[in-house]
């Protein structure tokens, strides 16, 4: 079901570029180094993704859980020659570092916080691709709306900015990044998902190796593939009527005390209007208009947006 909110004014410079042309947005991530004879076995046990088979330079999509299969973090596993490293977008590294820091006290393996020696910027754009990365950079794959991701050494940070202004790439706001990130439907932690969620209920499937051995909280997710599956999803919603901020409660009219979704992120987007991100119960089916008694309204949508 489109809007019926007029979209807003012409998109600006970056959010084109982002779309048409190459763009650039230095991103907030924790960057753990995990080393030693036994990080491999170590890590292999902590994350939902198979740890085996890296090789340097090579990226995959990890989380880590509770016993309980709840979200404790998710980013990019990323492996050099000595070492394996976490770099997880939005998120602090003193929690994660002393979470890790408990069990690999028990192996041969260390864990060191390297945030301040590590850049990520977030590259947008069919130029992407292009762009000639400075030496000692890791590349990361594409991301939802980011088309790729460059990881790089903080001393190489002239250098990289050098590179981006020869192959014109844009630097994105912050608010024009929002609006991206909502229409792909990529998820931040601590805003859309956190440590209430399973790892399926915010779309990270792709975190979640389906072959490898026991890791923590495995046998919460493999049971919910095999015999269930999770009571709420992460989904896209419009606005027709506007007026809807994060923290917004549709609740069941036949059962008041009963959550329905609830809202978490918010964007105006030129392309699509009022639009956002939340959590909805599995039984509330897309293209659902979901009402509040001051009169806001949502429409429950897949995601992407399109």
């Amino acid at each position: 079901m489109a809007p019926s909110d007029a979209a807003g004014p012409a998109p600006p410079p970056d959010d084109i570029a982002a779309r048409f042309g190459l763009a650039h947005r230095f991103r907030r991530a924790a960057v753990l180094a995990v080393s030693g004879p036994d990080r491999e076995s170590f890590l292999q046990g902590q994350l939902t993704q198979d740890v085996r088979g890296l090789r340097p330079g090579d990226a995959r999509p990890a989380a880590g859980l509770t016993p309980k299969g709840k979200l404790l973090y998710a980013g990019w596993l990323v492996a050099e020659p000595e070492r394996l490293l976490l770099v997880l977008p939005g998120q602090e590294a003193a929690s994660i570092l002393a979470h890790l820091a408990r069990y690999a006290a028990f192996q041969q393996a260390a864990v060191h916080d390297l945030t301040p020696e590590r850049l990520l910027l977030g590259l947008y754009g069919p130029g992407a691709a292009a762009l000639a990365a400075p030496a000692e950079t890791a590349r990361l794959p594409a991301e939802r709306e980011i088309a790729g991701g460059l990881l790089a050494p903080a001393d190489r940070r002239d250098a990289l900015e050098s590179a981006l202004r020869a192959a014109g790439s844009v630097p994105i706001s912050r608010a024009t990044a929002e609006v991206l990130r909502v229409e792909a439907g990529r998820p931040r932690f601590g805003t859309d998902a956190d440590a209430t969620n399973l790892v399926d209920e915010v779309g990270l499937g792709d975190a979640v190796s389906s072959t490898k051995g026991c890791y923590v909280g495995q046998e919460v997710v493999a049971r919910l593939r095999t015999y269930g599956r999770v009571s709420r999803r992460l989904v896209g919603f419009r606005f027709p009527n506007g007026g809807v901020a994060p923290g917004a409660r549709f609740a069941d009219p036949e059962k008041p005390a009963h959550e329905l979704a609830r809202v978490t992120s918010v964007v105006s987007s030129p392309r699509l209007g009022s639009i956002g991100l939340g959590m909805a119960s599995r039984d509330v089916p897309d293209g659902h208009v979901l009402a509040t008694d001051g009169g806001a309204a949502a429409v429950v949508t897949p995601l992407p947006f399109s």
